[in-house]
């Protein structure tokens, strides 16, 4: 307690505050703020720049793949015509009609690089073909897929009927006119004319080509058959690389080598080819290109932090610092400045130094003024129950002058009841005054207290009571401390009337304040006495009992009372007040 005049004790707990952010921080990430539009467009543009030369190389991809698969595009694309040309021509034909193999004889004649012409049926069997002679064609599985699926295809036969070495297989359903299905035209040209073609346009061994159907059949490859698969595109598959339009995208290989591929349509729906070069590496001068479009943007950021950094120093953050001093001093130990050093610091800046001295001054007549009422009261109310205990020692003193005179053994029974509740009544306003802080009250030492004054009186007229507490530190606000107390005191002086030596012949007495493990912020106060065995208890209708009810009413508690194995105990349970939760002392 502070004297009066003295300034109020400070908080020790500190002040919850967000995350420290100095102003030269501020002002560097607005500077970075203003001027990372400018940095952003210019890195922007050369990303640009960068983007269009990929998408050009990506379009020169594309053309070149184009190029390189122009034998196999030229090749199918023409065998798919006249194949569909034959398929219009054989819609009425039958297959053994001499007449439809001097057409198949014809065509394999006109067009040199052909090695076969023939009217294949669904079956797979072939009558009407360049050779003259009936056979069923090899590549079976294809043929019943065919009859399934009817539409233009193309095929690879690693070794073919005619020729015995491999060949391209083109064909093109045959429909009669009423649209069944009658069979299929089928050209084949051997692949090493495509072998011959690419060599004649000098395409260079760092290049892979790989042809293939919508299905993921290779029709023709510039490396090895065991090596297809690693030219393919990683976690990619010919089927999903099929249909679509044509494009260009970088990925690695089944052989983990970085590579550029390009898919392009030879036929739609037919077949498709895929081309891949080694990966290109950044374009020469992109680092440079990249840092010269930074550095105009970071050298502006730079002067302009510099300039903004030491003119803030100089004009703001200088006495901003000493009006901190200023303030931290008064914060800390209620000390004015006198003199004041801000006289060449801006007009506002002096303003805010002027309104904090007065605003400092004012607080610091107030808090002593305060103080001082504070003081006043809790003096005064220290004083009232001073006064009140004394009254009540002195009501207790008349009524032991009184119990001397009466004649009546139940007159001095009942006045000597009454002098242990003014006992009770003074012990609780002696607490009070005694207390260092007017506002809190600590339960469980009033409670001891009141019960060992209680029990020093009842030991004089009675046998000794073995004594037993187990207390927890409950802090509680003087309205709900005082009737506590007093209910403790009755439930006490009951249980000192009632109780008998039990089963061991000890004769006790215990009071507990714990928790509830019911629930939060709820207490349960606990007044036990022993009880001989076989004892019988009945319901108790004297003034104790109705003061305990009183008591509790305006704790708002609970009272459960019983007895069981030699015990009977009265337990009270109540909930702190919302304003002040009980804690340690």
């Amino acid at each position: 307690m502070s004297g009066p005049g003295q300034p109020a004790p400070q908080d020790d707990a500190p002040p919850r505050r967000g995350p420290r952010r100095s102003l030269l921080t501020i002002v560097a990430a607005a500077l970075t703020l203003a001027l990372l539009p400018v940095g952003s467009l210019a890195l922007l543009q050369t990303l640009r720049s960068i983007e269009v030369a990929d998408e050009n190389y990506r379009n020169d991809r594309l053309a070149e793949a184009v190029r390189i698969a122009t034998p196999e595009r030229e090749a199918i694309v023409s065998s798919l015509g006249l194949a569909t040309g034959l398929a219009e021509a054989l819609a009425t034909r039958a297959p053994d009609d001499p007449e439809c193999t001097a057409l198949m004889r014809r065509t394999v004649a006109r067009h040199p690089r052909l090695g076969f012409a023939g009217f294949v049926e669904p079956g797979g069997r072939t009558a009407c073909n360049s050779t003259g002679a009936p056979f069923i064609v090899g590549l079976a599985e294809t043929a019943r897929r065919l009859s399934a699926d009817p539409r233009p295809d193309v095929t690879f036969n690693p070794a073919g009927r005619v020729s015995d070495a491999p060949v391209i297989v083109v064909s093109h359903p045959v429909h009669a006119p009423g649209g069944d299905l009658r069979g299929f035209a089928a050209l084949s040209f051997p692949v090493r004319l495509l072998d011959e073609a690419r060599a004649s346009m000098g395409i260079g061994p760092e290049a892979d080509l790989v042809t293939f159907t919508p299905e993921g059949e290779v029709i023709t490859a510039s490396t090895d058959a065991s090596t297809v698969d690693d030219a393919l595109p990683e976690d990619m598959t010919l089927p999903g690389l099929a249909g679509g339009t044509a494009r260009s995208f970088a990925a690695r290989n089944g052989a983990g080598e970085a590579r550029q591929f390009a898919v392009v349509s030879l036929a739609p729906g037919a077949a498709y080819a895929l081309a891949s070069w080694p990966a290109r590496g950044p374009l020469p001068g992109q680092t440079l290109l990249l840092l010269s479009s930074l550095s105009f943007p970071l050298a502006m950021w730079l002067v302009s932090l510099a300039v903004a950094l030491l003119s803030i120093h100089r004009l703001v953050l200088r006495p901003i610092g000493s009006l901190r001093r200023a303030m931290r001093s008064f914060a800390d130990r209620r000390k004015i400045p006198a003199t004041r050093d801000l006289s060449h610091a801006a007009a506002e800046l002096r303003d805010i130094e002027g309104t904090f001295h007065r605003m400092a001054e004012t607080i610091a007549h107030d808090e002593a003024d305060l103080e001082n009422k504070i003081y006043e009261r809790e003096v005064l109310l220290r004083e009232v129950h001073h006064r009140v205990k004394n009254n009540l020692q002195l009501m207790s003193s008349i009524m032991n002058m009184q119990a001397r005179r009466a004649t009546s053994p139940e007159v001095r029974a009942a006045i000597r009841n009454l002098q242990d509740r003014l006992a009770s009544l003074a012990t609780v306003h002696r607490t009070l005054y005694q207390s260092g802080d007017m506002a809190q009250v600590r339960a469980d030492a009033l409670i001891e207290e009141v019960v060992r004054e209680l029990v020093a009186l009842a030991s004089s007229a009675r046998a000794p009571v073995d004594l037993r507490f187990d207390l927890d530190p409950v802090t509680l606000e003087p309205d709900q401390a005082a009737p506590l107390a007093l209910l403790t005191a009755e439930a006490a002086t009951n249980a000192l009337k009632y109780a008998a030596p039990d089963a061991a012949g000890a004769r006790w007495l215990r009071v507990a304040l714990k928790p509830d493990d019911a629930a939060a912020a709820r207490f349960v106060l606990t007044v036990e006495n022993s009880l001989a065995p076989g004892a019988e208890t009945e319901e108790a209708q004297g003034l104790g009992s109705m003061l305990i009810r009183a008591f509790a009413s305006q704790l708002e508690a609970r009272v459960d009372h019983g007895a069981t194995d030699g015990r009977y105990a009265v337990a009270v349970r109540f909930a702190a007040a919302p304003e002040r939760r009980p804690g340690d002392g």
